[in-house]
């Protein structure tokens, strides 16, 4: 055992020996043979594969060009590029680029990177390339995509102007929500141009048909002067196709008119189309020179013609007395005009307020500015080029048409320059006067007769309505947007909560709606139905004016006989004789049966009995 120990530890120790220091180190060999050529490549930051480091491929920001900033390599057949504005800004991902096939096809869509930057591969071939983005103008570039490299194209679109429209369209890029539900309401809708000899396409109705029944009696030329025998009075006469219409005025909901290829509206006896009798008839009839110079609350962006400052209308129509943006009221016309507001995402009006008779009268005429609702659902109080005073102004003002001098018939009692009277035809109210009947001016005093309290819950429209909401369309099971009202007693009793009417003691009418006494048809839009014995006649429209004032001493226009006013409180015949008369028929869309009220029994009637007085 020992012996064997003693051998281990030799071994051991002579490994040792053997594994001592390094040596030095010896002579280099010789140099090995040059390589072959290397293959020719790009940096992976070098986007257009040109060589050299340009400035849009500084992709992180930091000021250089290097590893930090690669990507995946462009596929061949690619298209990269990047928008930029014509003032050299760069443009974000709110921009859009696709390529349609010349030879037509399917829209490709490229992704819009933050920076500005795209690509998209193609198949060979020739393109027209697109590029949007709302505050910009549009650009179309036609492009050939070529086999096997990556194709550049950098598109430079054009700055809106501060202060210019942009279309609502593009407002809806960003505004999804709001758009997709105000697209279906009656607004945008109220001038529609006719494009390559097709009728305007509408959310809920249409007009098949409709130009072969315009017609004008010339029945009454012995004791009227018809201005064009056999045709339609309008300067171009009757028209047959809708290539002999330039723009159609409604379609939406209650009635459509027509304009001619000169501009004029087309006029006779038999030319308005009504949808709720599927009928025509009469507007303006006999009158010739009816130019269309209802822009001012039928467009958006509308400038009257001047002869020095506007000359031409729109489409070079030779009646038409104006230019605009866009037919119908869209975004901006409530808004204000929206470039910059796409640019910066500033400047634009949420709530609009009225324009001042400064503004107006100002060089633009208020051109761009957001235009209260009030402006427009009024006609006593409309103002137009080129005074910008209206009907009920000139009433106010006296002979100098100055406001607050010694003349004035009464004190101007609005609480803002916007409004008036109530205009009446026939005994109805005339359409588009919501303002003028909360407003409620008295046509004798020329003064309100409303509270500031009632002024400032309900002359605001939005107080009740949304207006990105239809409220006609409210129960149309086609219509897929927000609601424009509450349609039920809710929407009223928000703020009226007191005033339930199944709060009441008696327990015939529990069931009523606010609307059924506070709201009826007393406009006309389109149609009405002819009173009959106690039953009044009724318009189309519901009316805005409210309070109610019971008696038979009390009277509800000026004159029933041609033009006149409506007082500010709706009498018993609309608030009651709707569904209580002799006739036995209810003139409501719920179907209330009716029954008589004797004479004067409503005199001293209190309906909402509940509440202490």
């Amino acid at each position: 055992m020992t012996t064997k120990i003693m051998r281990l530890l030799l071994l051991a120790a002579g490994a040792f020996l053997v594994a001592g220091c390094d040596g030095d180190d010896g002579a280099a060999g010789a140099a090995g043979a040059a390589g072959g050529p290397g293959v020719d490549g790009f940096s992976c930051w070098d986007l257009n594969q040109n060589g050299n480091p340009d400035p849009d491929e500084d992709l992180n920001g930091d000021g250089a060009i290097n590893t930090l900033d690669c990507r995946e390599p462009l596929p061949m057949n690619a298209v990269a590029g990047k928008l930029s504005s014509d003032t050299g800004g760069v443009l974000d991902r709110f921009a859009a680029v696709w390529f349609e096939p010349a030879a037509g096809g399917a829209r490709i869509d490229a992704e819009v990177a933050v920076d500005g930057s795209y690509t998209i591969s193609l198949d060979e071939g020739d393109y027209n390339a697109y590029a949007s983005r709302p505050g910009y103008e549009d650009v179309v570039v036609a492009f050939t995509v070529t086999d096997g490299i990556v194709n550049t194209l950098d598109i430079v679109l054009p700055e809106v102007p501060d202060g210019e429209y942009i279309t609502s369209e593009q407002c809806g890029w960003c505004h999804t929500t709001q758009y997709s539900s105000f697209i279906q309401t009656g607004h945008p809708f109220k001038l529609n141009k006719v494009v390559n000899g097709e009728q305007p396409v509408y959310p809920f109705t249409n007009l098949n048909g409709v130009l072969a029944s315009i017609f004008d009696d010339d029945a009454d030329l012995a004791t009227l002067d018809d201005p064009n025998p056999g045709n339609t009075d309008n300067p171009l006469g009757t028209p047959m196709t809708w290539n002999d219409v330039s723009y159609v005025i409604g379609g939406y909901f209650w009635k459509a008119r027509f304009i001619d290829q000169g501009g004029s509206i087309v006029t006779g006896s038999e030319v308005q189309y009504n949808f709720a009798t599927n009928a025509m008839s009469a507007y303006h009839n006999n009158e010739d020179d009816k130019n269309y110079n209802c822009g001012n609350c039928h467009t958006t962006g509308w400038v009257h013609t001047d002869p020095a400052t506007n000359p031409v209308g729109q489409d070079g129509l030779t009646f038409m007395e104006g230019t605009f943006s866009e037919g119908g009221i869209h975004c901006e016309a409530c808004h204000s005009a929206g470039a910059q507001h796409a640019k910066l995402n500033g400047g634009i009006v949420r709530n609009a307020q009225p324009r001042t008779f400064a503004e107006l009268t100002a060089a633009g005429a208020g051109y761009g500015l957001a235009v209260d609702c009030g402006e427009c659902h009024t006609r006593d109080g409309e103002r137009d080029y080129d005074t910008y005073l209206s009907g009920f102004d000139k009433a106010l003002y006296g002979p100098d048409l100055l406001p607050n001098t010694a003349d004035d018939v009464a004190p101007d009692t609005r609480p803002n320059e916007m409004g008036g009277r109530i205009a009446s035809s026939n005994g109805l109210v005339r359409h588009h006067e919501q303002y003028d009947e909360i407003l409620g001016i008295d046509p004798d005093t020329l003064r309100t007769t409303r509270t500031p309290a009632f002024l400032t819950l309900h002359g605001n429209c939005g107080s009740c309505h949304n207006p990105h909401g239809s409220s006609v369309n409210v129960n149309n099971p086609l219509y897929t947007g927000m609601p424009g009202v509450d349609p039920t007693k809710a929407g009223c009793l928000g703020c009226h909560p007191d005033y339930d009417p199944a709060d009441r003691a008696g327990i015939g009418m529990k069931g009523l709606n606010c609307s059924d006494c506070h709201m009826p048809d007393l406009a006309k839009s389109a149609t009405s139905v002819a009173g009959e014995a106690d039953r009044p006649t009724v318009g189309d429209v519901r009316s805005h004016i409210f309070t109610i004032a019971l008696g038979q001493s009390v009277d509800q226009f000026t004159t029933t006989t041609g033009g006149g006013f409506a007082y500010p409180a709706i009498t018993e015949d609309w608030a009651c004789r709707t569904c209580h008369n002799e006739t036995g028929v209810a003139v409501d869309e719920y179907g209330i049966v009716a029954f008589p009220l004797p004479e004067g029994s409503a005199d001293n009637y209190v309906f909402h009995d509940n509440i202490a007085r």
